[in-house]
């Protein structure tokens, strides 16, 4: 039966065919007040309409949709329809479902048709590979090396190579090896078992969405054994090739971070504080290799670990602040922005006498300080100005009067972002002028050959 109105309008039905035989075949030519519309399935055989008839003083058009074409064809002409039939092209196997076609049928189109019964892949990658489905190995790898979060554990690795740096003990190549790879595994299995407890948080946040555990491609059973097996080979590397001090220090980190620090992120805002713990250690792991962790330079390079993360997560937090309250997560971001600006600030200030410091304690030479305060001054003027639009913002009259303007907000933002990339430069560079400037790293060049040490 033929519709009465298509559109609110009467239509002239200049032609109707369909293919008896099958009930999959359809086409239709109908007249929309001058308008000629043309529509075939190509589904059909040779009892098929021809298009090809041509229409004066009217505008054409034609859709048929043929999956044995490289697209789905569409022409519009004026007065006149395409010169070849679409159903004079050979038919397609027969489909038996035409909404939902098999994959051989469109895999030329740009998008998928999956039928409505066809399940996700919820394998991980480790599974398809056992099966024989990967057998590219980066396919494999790549999964589990974003596990361990390359540029955290990078950052970790630089802090402990650094601090061995500093060390006043003798310079040994086979425990700076060592040292390397088994903070690199340390790192990256607490890393990994942070992932693996968080999927379902992380899921909630467009910065973490991505990871391997949130997308599949690895399950947490899987992360966990990662982690175990990394986490043992590191610390013990740490054991036989540096010394039980740094292996117990790496196992510590990877307990405090994985277990402790995972667990109140949900629970309470000292967890940042807990955090700047972890990131702490490495710098006490790189001294105790080559020296005594009774020196005060050892405690020196950890308090500078241990104020940088301050400005540097509290300013993250407050631009994603909203992400992490949705994930479940507690941050002193959005439960106290006053005091979150404020900590910022505090240990900004904090890294001025830190630095003295590392002088008085001959860490470094004269020059670092001089060095070091212009970063140190740039960090603490972007956090002061943070904290600054912070106290504004809510301040008690603000927020009687409704809260901060949207040009307050969006200032406090801006603050944030130019503290938060303040300290991603300053704290490499900080720690490459220590090594620069270590004590006696230039008297053989600059030294007065004249002079030479009273020898007993």
């Amino acid at each position: 039966m033929m519709p009465r109105q298509l559109f609110g309008v009467n239509p002239v039905w200049k032609s109707f065919s369909r293919d008896i035989s099958s009930t999959r075949t359809l086409s239709f030519h109908l007249n929309l007040n001058g308008f000629s519309l043309y529509y075939s399935n190509n589904l059909m055989s040779g009892n098929s309409l021809n298009f090809s008839k041509k229409q004066n003083n009217s505008s054409c058009l034609r859709f048929t949709p043929n999956y044995r074409f490289a697209a789905i064809t569409r022409s519009l002409t004026s007065g006149t329809s395409s010169s070849q039939s679409p159903s004079s092209a050979s038919p397609v196997s027969k489909v038996s479902n035409i909404c939902h076609p098999p994959a051989q049928a469109n895999a030329h189109i740009p998008f998928q048709v999956k039928l409505k019964d066809q399940k996700k892949d919820t394998r991980s990658v480790l599974e398809l590979y056992q099966q024989g489905e990967i057998k590219n190995l980066k396919q494999l790898f790549n999964p589990y090396m974003a596990l361990t979060k390359p540029n955290l554990t990078f950052l970790i690795m630089l802090s402990s190579i650094c601090s061995y740096t500093l060390a006043p003990g003798s310079a040994d190549v086979s425990k700076f090896v060592f040292l390397t790879i088994g903070t690199l595994l340390a790192s990256g299995a607490a890393n990994a078992i942070n992932m693996g407890r968080e999927p379902n948080f992380d899921s909630q946040m467009v910065r973490t969405s991505a990871r391997p555990v949130v997308t599949g491609l690895v399950k947490p059973h899987e992360a966990f054994k990662f982690a175990a097996i990394t986490g043992t080979l590191g610390c013990s590397i740490l054991y036989l090739g540096v010394n039980p001090i740094v292996a117990a220090l790496g196992a510590t980190n990877i307990v405090l971070y994985s277990w402790l620090y995972t667990s109140l992120k949900r629970k309470s805002i000292l967890n940042t504080w807990v955090g700047a713990i972890v990131g702490a250690i490495p710098p006490l792991m790189g001294w105790a290799t080559c020296s005594s962790l009774a020196d005060p330079g050892a405690w020196c390079l950890a308090l500078l670990l241990y104020a940088w993360q301050f400005p540097h997560f509290n300013t993250l937090s407050h631009n994603i602040k909203d992400e992490y309250k949705r994930a479940g997560y507690v941050m002193t971001a959005f439960v106290n922005p006053k005091l979150n600006a404020r900590v910022a600030l505090r240990y900004s200030l904090l890294m001025f006498p830190i630095c003295f410091a590392m002088v008085y304690y001959g860490v470094c030479d004269s020059y670092f300080v001089f060095d070091s305060s212009i970063l140190n001054a740039w960090m603490s003027y972007t956090s002061f100005k943070f904290w600054l639009q912070q106290r504004h913002n809510y301040s008690s009259k603000v927020l009687q009067s409704g809260g901060p303007s949207t040009n307050d907000i969006n200032m406090a933002n801006v603050w944030a972002k130019k503290t938060f990339w303040s300290s991603i430069w300053h704290l490499p560079i900080v720690m490459i002028l220590a090594m620069l400037h270590k004590k006696g790293q230039w008297d053989r060049f600059f030294g007065d050959p004249n002079q030479e040490e009273l020898k007993p």
